[in-house]
């Protein structure tokens, strides 16, 4: 299969690439965002931290260690930017490696699965989407209006 974009031909690799870019400029930008407009707004600081913990649980499961199971405290923007910056790291890493490779993990719920490392990848990109929308939406209700971070605009800022 070959995956499309913009001028280029690629592997489908590459749509996993781009979505780890995306979510990255995603997480920077509404970090930005609540910094600036909401940064005591507990729905918007508790919502982007756990897109960054939730983050951080699955490279934890991926390198086999301990997996941290408070995904929703509080952290302030500079550990936000600090983790941010680790992900771009790991997210390199990971796409170096084997995507095909199975990880074995247990979840919140106790259930036992297995998932291909691409499978997790995109997983990550979806979950935080789905919770940028949820602080979309909430900006939005009290009259504030939300930053654009949909996929396609992440291809049209950077010419993709």
């Amino acid at each position: 299969m070959v995956v499309e974009g913009g001028s280029e031909k690629s592997h489908p690799t590459h749509g996993i690439k781009r979505l780890t870019e995306y979510s990255c400029w995603a997480n920077e930008a509404w970090i930005n965002f609540i910094e600036k407009v909401g940064p005591v707004d507990e729905f918007l600081v508790k919502r982007m931290s756990h897109i960054l913990h939730g983050e951080d649980a699955w490279f934890q499961r991926i390198a086999h260690l301990a997996v941290e199971r408070d995904v929703w405290s509080i952290l302030t923007f500079d550990q936000m930017r600090g983790r941010l910056a680790q992900h771009r790291d790991v997210y390199d890493s990971l796409l170096r490696s084997d995507l095909s490779r199975v990880v074995e993990y247990v979840r919140f719920t106790g259930e036992r699965y297995a998932s291909p490392i691409s499978d997790v990848l995109v997983h990550l990109s979806h979950h935080g989407a789905h919770h940028r929308a949820q602080m979309a939406t909430h900006v939005s209700a009290q009259g504030v209006t939300p930053i654009n971070t949909d996929f396609i605009q992440f291809c049209l800022v950077n010419r993709l």
